[in-house]
């Protein structure tokens, strides 16, 4: 973050503006409007600023800029159209320690004028740093179409009563999911569709519930989806905002994480193969303690909490505490990473079914719960999670159960996001490229012969896609997709 944003108050504040022409009025209007008692230097004025100084809004020195004339300003924005000129009032404010804005030249400015949506006391301010001023417009009209007629009437009315709330409902937290229910709910639609008293009795009605004890927590197991922000749900992005904990895995990807209110309490339940790891019994225990507390818990999961990611077990424990929960699905590793690298997971004619397992119980050991059997015979896909330290393992016993050696394979590496690989072969090769190309965890191995069709529908070519030797079932995309696919033929076993 290049510039920290901020909401000065400049009610009677001298500020200075050096410049006489369209653009310093321009300023002069936004300066006036908060309130800052304005001079301005410049030999000559336009009509506005003219008219402004006959009005006695502003002050005017008839005279060049010199660097004396910073005196006490609290704010100074050079706007002479003379880069000269604005360079030595930038340089005489940096020098007085007084922030200094130059207009439509970031790298000499201090502090930058944002686009602004005013619904006072609703005051939203849109930025890009200097870098694309018309953007920060677009987007401001883009959310003035979005705000409600009467929100500066709302925040008017929430503000004259927090008081009232303030000495009814003592407790913080019970305060806080008043204040939520209030402006989220039945009392703010009256208030915006103008029913005053309408709005005046669901307020009463509010806070007699919240005086009826402490609000009751709850926990919200959300589906993070594989990696990229964009795949998490409206009903999971929504949660999370709300929530005052958030209970998080390893994987969940930072950007998503950041959604979380800023006071929101953070914390890491990651387990990591051979490594530090919070143990289940932790995570639900954890679980249970917060929300038997009330508070409201987001417990964000990657991909789904019902696919390899334990959410029945945690449903179970806050079953057995008598608490409250709701599940969010998310877009599981299968379906997000397989679609990120072209791979159907079925297709007509190649594969009519696929199955879902993790690779944790795949070793062939003692743990191995896999239906070997199964998963070697036939021709369904196989989505294998968790996969990676048991590569050659897993490719042995489907081979030893069926599988041609020759059935295509990939490994998406990091699926969805900027740092995805996708690695292919077949179950004879894989191993070998996967160790070449030191593929490392997370990672989803895909089985079957709707890996060969990658290069024909793989879309996502911004992707950096690393392909093995002309043998493996995952080739260069070339040519036009759409052409191919009706010409499309594959064997039982190969590309």
């Amino acid at each position: 973050m290049r510039h920290f944003p901020l909401f000065a108050s400049l009610q009677g504040r001298p500020c200075l503006l050096v410049g006489g022409g369209a653009v310093a009025a321009r300023k002069s209007r936004q300066l006036l409007a908060a309130g800052a008692q304005v001079t301005v230097v410049a030999p000559r004025l336009d009509a506005e600023l003219a008219a402004a100084v006959t009005s006695h809004r502003i002050r005017h020195w008839p005279r060049q800029f010199t660097p004396e004339l910073i005196g006490t300003h609290w704010l100074i924005v050079a706007a002479t159209g003379n880069r000269a000129v604005n360079e030595q009032v930038a340089i005489a404010a940096t020098e007085a320690l007084r922030f200094c804005n130059v207009v439509d030249d970031p790298e000499l400015s201090s502090f930058i004028m944002p686009a602004v949506v005013d619904r006072s006391p609703i005051v939203i301010a849109v930025s890009t740093g200097g870098a694309a001023p018309v953007l920060a417009r677009l987007l401001r009209q883009r959310i003035e179409d979005w705000l409600p007629a009467r929100i500066d009437r709302l925040a008017r009315w929430a503000g004259r009563r927090r008081i009232t709330v303030k000495h009814r409902i003592t407790d913080q937290l019970a305060r806080l999911r008043f204040w939520e229910n209030v402006l989220d709910g039945a009392a703010a639609d009256a208030l915006l569709n103008n029913d005053i008293e309408r709005a005046n009795r669901a307020l009463d009605a509010e806070i007699e519930a919240a005086g009826n004890g402490a609000p009751p927590g709850v926990a919200w197991l959300v589906g993070a989806g594989p990696g990229d922000p964009g795949l998490l749900t409206r009903r999971g992005a929504e949660l999370l905002r709300r929530a005052d904990v958030v209970l998080y895995d390893r994987l969940v990807s930072p950007a998503i994480i950041a959604l979380a209110r800023r006071d929101t309490e953070l914390i890491a339940v990651g387990k990591s193969p051979g490594g530090p790891s919070t143990s289940q019994q932790e995570i639900d225990a954890t679980l249970v303690r917060l929300v038997g507390a009330g508070r409201r818990v987001c417990r964000l999961k990657g991909g789904d909490p019902f696919i390899f990611g334990r959410g029945g077990e945690e449903i179970a424990a806050l079953a057995r505490a008598g608490l409250t929960w709701e599940v969010v699905p998310g877009i599981t590793a299968a379906a997000g990473c397989a679609a990120a690298a072209g791979i159907p997971l079925t297709h007509r004619g190649v594969a009519g079914a696929v199955t879902l397992v993790t690779g944790h119980a795949a070793a062939g050991g003692p743990e191995d719960s896999a239906d070997w059997a199964a998963l070697g015979a036939g021709q369904q896909t196989l989505a294998i999670y968790m996969g990676v330290t048991r590569l050659e393992k897993i490719c042995t016993r489907l081979v030893e159960f069926g599988r041609a050696p020759a059935t295509p394979v990939a490994i998406v590496e990091n699926g969805t996001t900027t740092a995805q690989r996708i690695i292919g072969g077949t179950l004879d090769t894989i191993v070998a490229h996967a160790a070449n190309q030191q593929v490392t965890a997370p990672a989803l191995l895909i089985v079957g012969d709707v890996v060969a069709l990658a290069d024909t529908l793989h879309w996502q070519t911004q992707h950096e896609k690393t392909t093995a030797p002309p043998t493996s079932g995952v080739r260069p995309q070339t040519g036009n997709a759409r052409e191919r696919i009706d010409d499309l033929t594959l064997g039982t076993s190969q590309g």
